[in-house]
């Protein structure tokens, strides 16, 4: 019996890293930890920010990009809240597997915060994430740009707004 083995850019880990550096190298800051979570999940899953309620402003820019809406798309997803859980053990991994490399500064880890140390991430990396597609690039400008401004946390934060549980891991 021939067995498959599929593969989901969601299910790893080095890929979710990937995924947080070209988040971090476009933001150029520091980033919450679970802020950058939250960014990683809605560049992972773009359909996902058809849920998300933005600011009027905000709404406008995402309405440029074009992004398909989530019933529309290939695959079916699942509720916010669920793909948020299920993230969580590998958003964790690359976490520790960028902490552990050197390449986030620990002053910000201690504080709860992602930021990349520039002068260790090798330089083919930070091509390499530079090398996204057109619509890609534009995606993660209004990922770190527009919606990372948005509060975390509060009435009108980015947890509520994204419908993620209050309770439970966030971080």
């Amino acid at each position: 019996m021939t067995e498959f083995r599929i593969w989901h850019s969601s299910r790893d880990p080095y890929h979710c890293a990937f995924r947080m550096i070209s988040l971090l190298l476009a933001c150029q800051q520091s980033l919450p930890i679970g802020k950058l979570r939250i960014l990683d999940m809605y560049f992972l899953y773009p359909p996902l920010l058809h849920r998300l309620s933005l600011p009027t402003e905000e709404k406008a820019k995402f309405r440029e990009l074009k992004v398909t809406r989530p019933e529309k798309n290939f695959v079916r997803l699942p509720g916010t809240a669920s793909v948020w859980q299920d993230l969580q053990v590998f958003q964790s991994t690359a976490l520790k597997q960028l902490a552990g490399r050197g390449l986030l500064k620990r002053d910000a880890l201690e504080s709860q915060n992602a930021l990349l140390d520039f002068d260790l991430v090798p330089p083919t990396l930070v091509r390499r994430a530079g090398e996204q597609s057109h619509e890609e690039k534009k995606l993660l400008n209004f990922l770190t740009q527009d919606v990372a401004k948005i509060p975390f946390s509060g009435k009108s934060g980015l947890i509520k707004r994204a419908g993620i549980p209050a309770r439970g891991p966030v971080q």
